[in-house]
């Protein structure tokens, strides 16, 4: 599967415009076309920040984060930890292992998560889980 494209993993081409409107979904067309193996860790966190490719690249994000739960895109410590916390509830509903694999991965950190980003962002955080 990681040597596919979320572009061939969901059967749906995006035409070539002749130009993008922003810059945000020139980045998203040209990183549907990227092997999921080949994604770098900001590559993956726009895309799902944007929903898209979110059912191929949650398990590959819970995996970074599994590893270190503060992995840092291009924005800051805990992008990634962000983006992934801001999936809707119907996709966690949906998802149940990937839920609870993530619930887990925060309750193991909280700590940690709780002094580099901070009450606020953990409490944030923590609502979805519950």
């Amino acid at each position: 599967m990681e040597t596919k494209s979320i572009e061939q993993l969901e059967k749906d081409i995006w035409k070539n415009p002749s130009e993008f409107p922003t810059d945000l979904v020139e980045k998203c067309y040209h990183y549907r076309k990227i092997s999921i193996a080949e994604l770098t860790n900001e590559q993956i966190r726009l895309l799902i920040s944007q929903k898209i490719g979110i059912e191929y690249l949650t398990g590959i994000a819970l995996e970074k984060l599994e590893r270190n739960i503060l992995t840092e895109c291009d924005f800051y410590e805990g992008d990634l930890l962000i983006a992934v916390s801001s999936l809707p509830t119907e996709f966690w509903n949906e998802n149940q292992t990937e839920f609870l694999k993530f619930k887990n991965i925060v309750e193991q950190n909280s700590e940690i998560i709780k002094n580099e980003l901070g009450e606020k962002k953990f409490d944030r955080i923590n609502e979805k889980l519950t």
